[in-house]
């Protein structure tokens, strides 16, 4: 079953950082990596599920145009919204993934990180439905999760990036790999690499 919002709210009642997003050295490191593994420098629109205190929010402002960053817990919010309250360009929202999903609108950059884990097969299913058809053509997807299991959890990291790979609408060109975590990049269709982009190769005959 996937996890209810009650869940978040417990965790965020005992503490405001229940995961000590801002004290670990291995969570500054892996939204370094994170934002460092986007293929392009900037992004139009972006959209950030499950943004938790804000912190990787805070980074990826830095590299979108606009950008709209989504929790399910109310109190997790209200913290997001205070660490981005200068960038102009992000907005803040309480939204129950996957069923508010924003299909109205399409971005160029989603990031799913430390969340698909929380969702059960059927829910997985609709959000990765909702994930690509919410991304514009060329679009990315940045998908990060923990690989140790966790009692509380549906399903595991591994879980969700095998789902990912089984898309065939996207195109995988970031795999890394560790044995704590697992971050992928994939794109809408077959995309120019950076170097390509660059002009520092020519692009092959199947690219």
């Amino acid at each position: 079953m996937t996890l209810p919002q009650g869940y978040f709210d417990d965790l965020y009642a005992r503490a405001d950082d229940p995961w000590s997003f801002r004290d670990r050295w291995y969570e500054q490191r892996k939204r370094e990596i994170s934002v460092a593994s986007l293929p392009h420098r900037r992004y139009a629109r972006a959209f950030e599920a499950g943004c938790s205190i804000g912190l990787l929010t805070a980074t990826l402002a830095g590299r979108c145009d606009e950008l709209l960053a989504v929790d399910v817990s109310e109190p997790a919010v209200q913290q997001a919204a205070r660490e981005v309250a200068s960038c102009p360009q992000v907005r803040v929202e309480r939204r129950a993934l996957p069923s508010e999903w924003p299909t109205e609108k399409v971005f160029d950059l989603i990031v799913v990180s430390e969340v698909g884990y929380y969702l059960d097969a059927a829910d997985l299913i609709v959000l990765l439905d909702r994930t690509v058809g919410s991304l514009a053509p060329g679009g990315v997807l940045l998908a990060c999760h923990w690989r140790h299991p966790v009692a509380d959890y549906p399903q595991s990291g591994d879980d969700v990036h095998r789902a990912l790979g089984d898309r065939p609408e996207l195109v995988r060109v970031v795999h890394h790999e560790e044995t704590d975590f697992l971050l992928e990049v994939f794109t809408q269709g077959r995309q120019p690499t950076v170097a390509q982009c660059e002009g520092l190769v020519e692009p092959t005959v199947n690219d």
